[in-house]
């Protein structure tokens, strides 16, 4: 794992850690009576639910003051941070707070951080859910505060495939999976569907997050398979080649960035397939498929190029 970060949830079983961002914008700790406030969705099925808060600034620990609030339930009168990095010209500070009694079985986290320290921002703040599934898996929550300033290469164990969701914040620098590259400049959320256990990072990045779920079997994969029909219609045949069901899945027709037309789906179970007929325009198509798998929302880009012939094809009863 990445140098700095502890590693706070270590487990098997029929769950999986989700990675929940609050707002991401800066707050300068000037006064009691300018609190920082964030809203984070939480689910309410969550066994458990870690709060980390980050900072920084230049002031020292002793003299940093704040009170935390979540759902009114004070939860730190004393800056305490287990987590603390030296930069030149100040630190980082991360707090971490175990809130799974005054979450569960709400929706949202009203979150207030009051604080006092005139060279100090509140940089962001998050909750890291554990919620039940269907399926099994490997779970890693690991929080804390790494500054990669070069090229490190982050090895993730994986018998199958790992999910595996990054927080932090981008100062130029950038992820790599496989042939995509990702740059970063900002407070930044980013997930991956790993199958080779290895992200490269090039720095200078500050991670505060990394969530592992790790599983056997083959990862969902959507494929779309497209057939001219007349009138300027096209059938889309959507099924997903994977061992786990996709939820909350959408595509759409593009041309440029004008979108044709869309349709949504509800879940693609494994080796399961959908039919649709969408209107075409004349030239370029592409389809931008979106799903959902434990939380996250993955993205791909599939050129449209339909056959003449539409073969015989199953329906399994999703709307058209």
């Amino acid at each position: 794992m990445l140098p700095g970060l502890e590693n706070y949830v270590d487990e098997e079983g029929l769950k999986y850690a989700l990675l929940v961002l609050g707002p991401q914008y800066p707050h300068r700790c000037t006064s009691f009576d300018y609190p920082a406030r964030y809203a984070v969705d939480i689910r309410g099925d969550a066994e458990k639910s870690l709060l980390f808060v980050v900072l920084r600034g230049r002031d020292r620990v002793d003299d940093i003051s704040w009170r935390v609030y979540v759902n009114e339930v004070k939860v730190s009168r004393v800056f305490k941070p287990q987590h603390l990095l030296p930069l030149r010209e100040g630190a980082y500070y991360v707090y971490v707070a175990d809130t799974s009694p005054i979450t569960r079985g709400i929706k949202t986290a009203e979150v207030v951080i009051k604080c006092h320290a005139p060279a100090t921002q509140i940089e962001s703040t998050g909750v890291v859910l554990l919620l039940p599934e269907e399926f099994k898996s490997r779970v890693g929550v690991h929080i804390g505060i790494s500054r990669i300033e070069n090229t490190y290469e982050l090895q993730v164990p994986t018998q199958g495939f790992t999910v595996i969701s990054m927080a932090g914040r981008g100062e130029g620098g950038a992820i790599a999976v496989g042939g995509s590259l990702r740059r970063f400049s900002v407070p930044f959320e980013h997930s991956e569907i790993l199958t080779s256990g290895s992200v490269s990072i090039r720095g200078p990045l500050n991670f505060y997050t990394v969530v592992t779920n790790s599983y056997t079997g083959k990862p969902p994969e959507v494929v779309l398979s497209t057939y001219a029909l007349d009138a300027g219609k096209v059938k889309l045949a959507v099924s997903n080649s994977g061992d786990y069901c996709i939820k909350n899945v959408e595509v759409k027709l593009l041309r440029g960035t004008q979108t044709i037309s869309k349709l949504t789906i509800k879940s693609i179970k494994p080796r399961e397939e959908s039919t649709v007929v969408l209107d075409r325009e004349p030239g370029a198509v592409v389809a931008k498929v979106t799903y959902e798998f434990l939380g996250h929302f993955f993205t791909k880009t599939i050129p449209i190029e339909p056959t003449e012939k539409p073969p015989a094809l199953h329906d399994s009863g999703f709307p058209k």
